[in-house]
């Protein structure tokens, strides 16, 4: 925001409240005459912008240590709230994490090796975000701060916080301080803290290929979708995959080894609310396991990552812990499994006590909470498959694993993958993991970010006016289309809607990419074709004789008024760009009117500080009670310090604002009169008071 200059009353020269504007904002805030006003340096005008500019800088670390092989691009979305919630619907899908139907207020896609630098625009009322990726190996979500109109985040700094916080809370843990239950063992030597993070993880991260990790993320995806009817549905791999839990395929998600080997398991993800546990046990090969002869053992205490939204959390992608194949004869644990061995899984269902109780039961006991769940299917009493294993034939090293630990079946809530120290040492016949060619974003992909929010115009410029901000309202929604290679923007789709007409003027609207040539542009598509159209157009593409591409909609504003069909009054406009820096193209990008067209096209107002076109006239300029400076670059600003344009960014509340300007009640009636706090915030230079808008 730019900082204005407050001249205090004095007697030595005079000072006169010579505006209801001043007078309103500030009694102390006194002006000489409107010759004093015009000292005051460009700088020091408040540019009414009601939004901020974010640099957003953001590394995942994947190229912090050797481990992940290939190119790994994270696809992520910021957010001004949390977009999970919380499922407690027990006896329908279970109790889960959702993603929100909401917009986020950006989107981003990094480099190969998950870094992002870019720059925002969101409302200047937002001061902490969520950071969002579905992508596996990210930490999501997570809330940040914003600080000096930036936020950054750094995933290895972040995680070594976290630990570092955990580390401390924890009381000394000794072998078996913590319990576990009858018919569970451990591994030599295993401990692990109040949180469940285990004390004999391998050194570093160990994450599997990137193709292998796109996979992981597209077959066990799992979102929600609208129906017919209206209703919800959540799709996961039982229907994106049917054929791995309807028998259609010969199907085992035990692990069946055909060749001595190493095995590790690695933590890659959970989505589950539970605190579960994860363990393994293991049979001789073609037999069926005995449920009260198994050793299970336990590997991850607590199954859930380290940013666990709510409680207690231990993991993060790419964490392993090498198993041991229990020797009956020898009563040992052995490194290797030998060939002819299966490995079986075992989830204990709330497993991990994450809250202290008046019960003898400790944090980071392990307790009975909601059973246990097998993949060996005829274990489970209810018969039903707990676990998906699928094996990545690329590698012949790896497994994935997806364990359901209540009804839902999204096999999403413990996520892993085992590798083998040999190649092809576990049997072919498991089902392969499916490549998915639309798994990895594509360079050429686009994405997108939308923008909306209303424009609202004082259409007796130069003159006062009664600043009453409703002589023209459009309302925009535009989507911006960005290219995963190279974050450049490609494609614009900008919707404007006529809202309001307070004015008597013929007043026309358009608006201009000032940042950007006529070179860029590529094509532009107005519709619908059969709505007004602006004479000044030519029947040309952009608007002849602008150095900015330059689009006007129409010419006059009052031929919409008593249109109650939306569809007449709105516009589609599709641009098509040579790849351009989203800096240079932020919605609503430079728009204007141009005042009584059936006099002349010259006559523009835009918002604070935005320049006129080339079809300007600027003898108005300086004139009435504008205060404009084009030799500094100072534009539509009044000598009271008002705006002859404002642009409200979306929110929750502006449907009541757009409402609360049209109503013809409030005809002629300053802006700062329906709507006090909009004086404080100009008085504090937009730092007090930035949701002035919302009426409480």
């Amino acid at each position: 925001m730019k900082q204005t200059r407050f001249y205090l009353k004095s007697t030595v020269i005079g000072l006169l409240l010579f505006s209801p504007f001043c007078s309103c904002v500030d009694n102390e805030r006194n002006l000489s005459s409107e010759e004093e006003t015009k000292k005051i340096p460009k700088e020091e005008f408040f540019d009414y912008n009601m939004n901020q500019a974010v640099a957003v800088d953001i590394d995942y670390a994947f190229d912090n240590q050797t481990r992940l092989s290939g190119s790994y691009r994270i696809l992520f979305e910021i957010y001004d709230q949390n977009p999970l919630e919380f499922n407690d619907n027990t006896d329908a899908t279970g109790t889960s994490w959702e993603k929100k139907d909401i917009e986020p207020l950006y989107r981003g896609a990094t480099d190969q090796n998950g870094k992002y630098s870019g720059e925002m625009a969101i409302s200047a009322d937002i001061s902490k975000v969520w950071l969002y990726s579905d992508y596996l190996g990210t930490v999501s979500p997570l809330e940040l701060t914003i600080e000096g109109n930036r936020i950054s985040f750094n995933q290895d700094t972040y995680i070594k916080a976290k630990r570092a916080l955990a580390t401390s809370q924890t009381r000394g843990v000794t072998t078996n301080q913590h319990t576990y239950l009858d018919d569970w063992d451990i591994l030599p030597g295993a401990d692990w803290d109040e949180n469940g993070r285990p004390n004999n993880l391998e050194d570093g991260l160990h994450m599997p290929p990137a193709d292998v990790l796109y996979n992981i993320k597209h077959v066990f995806r799992k979102g929600t979708v609208k129906l017919d009817n209206g209703e919800k549905k959540l799709l996961n791999i039982s229907d994106n995959y049917p054929q791995f839990v309807n028998g259609t395929i010969p199907m085992t998600s035990d692990i069946p080894i055909v060749k001595s080997t190493e095995v590790s398991l690695v933590f890659v993800n959970s989505s589950a609310a539970w605190y579960n546990t994860v363990g393994y046990y293991t049979y001789e090969t073609g037999t069926t396991p005995d449920i009260k002869t198994i050793k299970k053992t336990i590997v991850f205490p607590n199954v859930s990552p380290v940013y666990k939204t709510l409680g207690k959390g231990a993991l993060v992608c790419g964490e392993e812990v090498k198993l041991k194949y229990w020797n009956e004869e020898t009563k040992r644990y052995e490194s290797t499994f030998p060939k002819g061995v299966t490995i079986g899984w075992c989830l204990q269902g709330m497993g991990f006590k994450s809250k202290p109780t008046s019960n003898s039961e400790k944090v980071g006991d392990i307790i009975k909470g909601m059973g246990t769940r097998y993949s060996t299917r005829i274990l489970n009493s209810d018969g039903k498959q707990r676990t998906i294993s699928l094996r990545d034939e690329t590698s012949g090293k790896i497994v994935a694993i997806g364990f359901e630990d209540n009804i839902d079946m999204d096999y999403c809530d413990a996520l892993f993958y085992i590798h083998t120290s040999e190649e092809n040492a576990i049997d072919p016949e498991l089902p392969p993991l499916p490549q998915e060619p639309e798994a990895t974003p594509g360079d050429k992909d686009l994405y997108t970010i939308t923008y909306s929010g209303i424009l609202t115009f004082e259409d007796l410029w130069p003159k006062e006016g009664d600043y009453d901000m409703n002589d023209v309202i459009v309302r925009y929604n535009s989507t911006v289309s960005r290219m995963v290679l190279d974050n450049r923007v490609y494609e614009i789709e900008d919707k404007f809607t006529v809202e309001h007409c307070g004015g008597y003027l013929k007043n026309g609207f358009g608006y201009q990419l000032h940042k950007l040539s006529n070179s860029n542009i590529k094509s532009v598509k107005i519709t619908p074709e059969d709505n007004p159209t602006s004479s000044f157009m030519a029947g040309q593409r952009v608007e002849p004789g602008q150095s900015h591409p330059t689009i006007l909609l129409f010419d006059d504003m009052t031929v919409f008024k008593g249109i109650a069909d939306e569809s007449k009054r709105h516009y589609t406009v599709k641009i098509q760009l040579d790849g351009i820096n989203e800096k240079n193209i932020v919605p609503p990008y430079n728009p204007f009117i141009f005042i009584s067209s059936n006099e002349g096209r010259g006559k523009e107002v835009h918002l604070v500080n935005y320049p006129p076109t080339d079809k300007v006239d600027t003898s108005f300029f300086g004139t009435g009670k504008d205060l404009s400076r084009t030799e500094e670059g100072l534009y539509y600003v009044s000598v009271d310090m008002m705006p002859f344009a404002i642009n409200i960014p979306a929110s929750d509340e502006i449907g009541q604002l757009t409402s609360t300007l049209k109503d013809p009640q409030n005809e002629g009636k300053r802006i700062d009169e329906l709507y006090p706090k909009f004086a404080s915030w100009a008085k504090s230079n937009g730092t007090k008071d930035k949701n002035w808008y919302i009426k409480k």
